[in-house]
């Protein structure tokens, strides 16, 4: 949903909205100089309703607005919000029961009602089966660090089923493989493990936040439905762990679509372990930073690469105002979690991502453009914004990553210089 404000600059409307999403109702707003969707422990932002309607306590002292103030409140409110996710649930459910009901109403992922996938047929079942013995042949089982674990060869073959799509019972062992470097950085996976009990321990002055965001995240699937549940606490625990290991970062409004990702796939230390190897993979801690700066990278390697292969469209939405920090901050702040295309193009995207790194997210983003551009050409700034900040469509996800893989085998290599121009001119 994109809620735009009238503004103009030389005639022009400028996009002064913030974006919400399918999958997540937290608002990504749009990223300038001068704003920040960050967190830090003492922070300024817009009070935001969770899904009680209630307002967040702690409100900046602007035009009169009342603050709460006072460390030892600060501390009361913190430990509450700890307490809540780690008391034991006051009934205890019938497990068998509650399965049978969520079950029968959640499509193959666990998404429910209006957030359900497409179901997928009989055809595509026999395929995903057939495909599933195939990867099962490909995959050697080996033990490391007294765990049982799957190793690929990153072969031709390899390749080229990975941008097939990997059977949804593989995705598990094939991300981890792929994030850590084909297990060469498993060995880490002990000292982290044993620094996430440790970060357990600690208070986060980041957990009112993150307690708020999580209301707001994927509360379609099954796993993230109940308040203070084993998913919610699961992503808390990752989440606020997370921001005092990376201090820097602590946490930022999108990291909960990334998190919950992983956990849909991974227990709660493994998403952790995993999470932790995806930013040093990928250098995703500058994407989170306070200045964004990787995030200001992607817009303009985006500028260049839709001025490149989307010519007609770059001039369109140029004489419009609308260029991608208008309209992009959720499709890179949340690694196209942010419910920017449904969960099974999203397992798709996330498939190539682990293969090719952060860099295919900029030829996502041009095939996204590219499978639009037909309408977005017809569209005046309001249908156009209110597309590019909806749940896009992609009717054949078959297709739409072979756009992917034909796009990034063009311009993958024109990456490196795009961003040495970048910080060029930034030291200018």
């Amino acid at each position: 949903m994109t809620d735009t404000t009238a503004d103009t600059t030389n005639g022009r409307p400028t996009l002064t909205s913030q974006l919400t999403n399918a999958s997540s109702d937290t608002d990504f707003t749009e990223i300038t100089t001068g704003t920040s969707v960050k967190t830090h422990g003492s922070y300024a932002r817009l009070p935001l309703a969770d899904n009680n309607g209630e307002r967040d306590h702690e409100r900046l002292s602007i035009s009169g607005r009342q603050v709460e103030s006072g460390v030892q409140g600060k501390k009361h409110r913190d430990n509450d919000i700890r307490q809540s996710y780690q008391a034991p649930p006051p009934i205890v459910p019938d497990i068998e029961a509650e399965m049978e009901k969520w079950f029968g109403m959640a499509d193959r992922y666990g998404f429910l009602g209006d957030n359900s996938t497409d179901q997928s047929n009989a055809e595509q079942t026999e395929k995903e089966v057939e495909r599933s013995t195939k990867w099962a042949h490909m995959a050697e089982h080996i033990r490391l660090n007294d765990e049982e674990l799957h190793t690929f060869k990153k072969t031709h073959k390899f390749i080229k089923r990975v941008f097939k799509g990997i059977p949804d019972c593989w995705r598990r062992d094939a991300w981890y493989f792929l994030c850590t470097d084909g297990l060469r950085t498993f060995k880490n996976d002990q000292e982290l493990r044993e620094q996430y009990k440790s970060l357990l321990s600690k208070p986060s002055p980041h957990e009112r936040q993150i307690d708020l965001d999580i209301a707001r995240t994927m509360h379609g699937h099954i796993m993230f439905r109940q308040r203070y549940g084993q998913g919610q606490r699961a992503l808390f625990n990752v989440l606020r762990a997370f921001s005092e290991f990376d201090t820097e970062v602590g946490y930022c409004q999108g990291m909960t679509n990334i998190a919950a990702m992983l956990l849909l796939y991974f227990e709660e230390e493994r998403s952790f372990t995993a999470l932790v190897h995806m930013f040093r993979r990928d250098g995703l801690h500058d994407l989170f930073i306070p200045g964004f700066p990787a995030l200001m990278e992607s817009f303009y390697i985006q500028e260049q690469l839709v001025e490149r292969y989307l010519p007609k469209l770059h001039r369109h939405l140029l004489n419009l105002g609308l260029s991608s920090d208008a309209y992009a901050t959720r499709w890179y702040i949340t690694m196209f979690t942010g419910g920017v295309v449904s969960y099974q193009t999203l397992l798709r995207i996330w498939d190539v991502y682990f293969l090719l790194g952060f860099n295919v997210f900029f030829f996502v983003a041009l095939a996204l453009l590219k499978t639009h551009q037909d309408q977005l050409l017809h569209d005046e700034f309001e249908q156009c914004i209110t597309l590019l900040g909806s749940t896009m469509k992609v009717p054949d996800d078959d297709k739409f990553i072979k756009l992917v893989k034909r796009l990034y085998e063009r311009g993958s290599r024109y990456i490196p210089a795009l961003k040495t121009n970048y910080q060029s001119q930034k030291r200018l």
